[in-house]
């Protein structure tokens, strides 16, 4: 009879054991998803909300340009640990996979490091330089995850943040400050994937980051999570021949290369199922692009005629 009992235990323990591993996989850890700002692709428009006359300098003209962005690393402390991030989302809440495969979590922009790519002229006696950063407490959206194949799948994440953006005169001077609201809808072509062994924080030691602009890192990074979204800076182990294992989606392995993973304000509440251009269904207002993993486009090559 103890015997017995002791092997019911044992049975009990070990299907906790394994209810535990099997809800384990299904739920993605909260943490910060870290981007590249790509280079030439990121800007905001001042067209429907100009800078009026005067704001720059006496005479000054109202400013509707169009000003091109680029990131600028963020201020780490230990210094340099994140290279050349200048983005930072935060998602809030560990996100749980239903029996769809579809799971929600929230998110928050928690740091941003922008600069932009050339001084704008605004009819005063010296030109300004651009920058720009979070402002105060970030709105929260919602991200949509849906896992597609045993390594991971496709994510949805709107966005909107409050920034601040300052102008800094050339020549010396006190800088100027305007906020703005922005409202950015879903990337198109957003994958993710899962990894146990890659974290959030560098190398697994705390790290601190300027959220305000201030050059001061001010907030910690929480801890290591097991999704890696735009699998992009990092790869998860397998894939560096950039060839997904047989688990993918697609009808063969998917080869994956460089490509971008834009956010912008859509035309409309319903933008079409690929926009990541002005002319894809995006408003010519703000587009924020970051360095990401897509499927290649692979072309066939030409069979040569026969005679």
């Amino acid at each position: 009879m103890q015997g017995h009992v002791i092997r019911c235990a044992w049975l009990v323990a070990t299907l906790a054991l394994v209810a535990g591993v099997a809800v384990a996989e299904d739920v993605i850890t909260r943490g910060v998803d870290k981007w590249d700002t790509s280079d030439g692709s990121s800007f905001t428009s001042f067209a429907d909300d100009p800078i009026p006359a005067d704001f720059f300098c006496p005479g000054s003209r109202p400013f509707t340009g169009k000003v091109v962005m680029n990131g600028k690393p963020l201020v780490t402390d230990p210094a340099g640990v994140l290279g050349k991030t200048d983005t930072i989302v935060h998602r809030l809440d560990d996100a749980y996979i239903d029996e769809d495969g579809a799971a929600t979590t929230r998110l928050q922009l928690m740091a941003l490091s922008l600069v932009g790519s050339e001084p704008i002229d605004v009819g005063c006696e010296t030109e300004f330089e651009v920058s720009s950063s979070l402002a105060g407490e970030q709105p929260i959206t919602e991200m949509h995850i849906v896992r597609e194949a045993e390594w991971g799948g496709t994510y949805a994440a709107p966005l909107s943040l409050g920034v601040k953006v300052v102008f800094t005169p050339i020549g010396g001077g006190e800088p100027l400050e305007v906020r703005r609201e922005v409202h950015l809808g879903a990337a198109a072509g957003s994958y993710w994937t899962t990894t146990d062994r890659v974290g959030t924080n560098g190398r697994g030691e705390p790290v601190k980051v300027d959220t305000d602009g201030d050059g001061v890192a001010d907030s910690a990074l929480p801890g290591p999570s097991n999704f890696v979204a735009g699998m992009g800076s990092v790869m998860p182990a397998g894939y560096e021949s950039q060839q997904l294992p047989d688990t993918s989606p697609s009808p063969a392995p998917q080869r994956w290369c460089p490509g971008e993973c834009c956010h912008c304000k859509p035309e409309d509440a319903i933008p079409p199922p690929q926009w990541n251009e002005p002319d894809d269904g995006c408003d010519d207002d703000h587009m924020h692009c970051v360095d990401c993993w897509v499927p290649c486009i692979i072309v066939a090559e030409p069979v040569p005629h026969q005679l």
